[in-house]
């Protein structure tokens, strides 16, 4: 097995790729359009840049595309032309999918993850457990989630954002001995009436450019 520092590198990952079923959902209605946290609405783009901290730079657009539908839950589709996400949002819990990953050597599949309560207050904490493999070998990861800030002003690449909440994301992994701390994997920063504004983590930052909500 390899360390807890291979594991933290495998929930950044989960966090950064998804992926998921293309069953499309029949339904009008779609995703619960009162959570105001994820107004994804068909059609409506975001533009992010990413910046390491060498210093090398990328720029992507997600865009909405439709719902799937995974278990019974309807998902919207955020994505580009190499990778997209799926979001639900039901009475102010936030979840998104991922069905599979892999990533050197280590899998894990079948994850539904909550990144976000928009109605407790900060300091409140909530967890998710993942299984991930290696060598046939299974192990625990576990993803704290902790409302660092609420209800903050926060300026990002310029532009003026109120009604913050910053969601701290930190992991340990769990092996039949020990349970071992990974760290603080990312601090993410979501706006009403915006969604996903700032990520922040050990090696890189991605900050919302412009966006154009339908």
């Amino acid at each position: 097995m390899k360390t807890g520092l291979s594991l933290g590198t495998i929930v950044l990952c989960v966090m950064m790729l998804f992926s998921c079923s293309k069953e499309m959902s029949t339904e009008d209605g779609g995703v619960n359009s009162k959570c105001d946290y994820a107004p994804y609405t068909q059609g409506s783009s975001f533009t992010y840049l990413n910046v390491s901290s060498t210093g090398d730079s990328s720029q992507y657009t997600l865009t909405v595309n439709g719902d799937t539908t995974i278990n019974g839950n309807v998902y919207r589709k955020l994505g580009d032309s190499s990778a997209f996400m799926c979001s639900n949002c039901t009475e102010g819990v936030y979840t998104q999918i991922a069905s599979i990953l892999s990533f050197d050597g280590y899998t894990a599949s079948d994850l539904r993850l909550t990144y976000l309560k928009d109605f407790l207050p900060a300091g409140s904490t909530w967890s998710d457990t993942v299984t991930v493999s290696y060598g046939g070998i299974s192990t625990k990861a576990l993803l704290q989630y902790t409302i660092v800030q609420k209800g903050i002003s926060k300026v990002v690449n310029g532009h003026d954002y109120t009604d913050v909440i910053g969601v701290q994301l930190d992991a340990s992994a769990s092996t039949a001995s020990a349970t071992l701390p990974v760290g603080t994997v990312a601090v993410n920063y979501y706006a009403r009436g915006i969604g996903l504004i700032e990520s922040d983590q050990a090696q890189d930052t991605t900050r919302l450019v412009n966006f154009n909500i339908k």
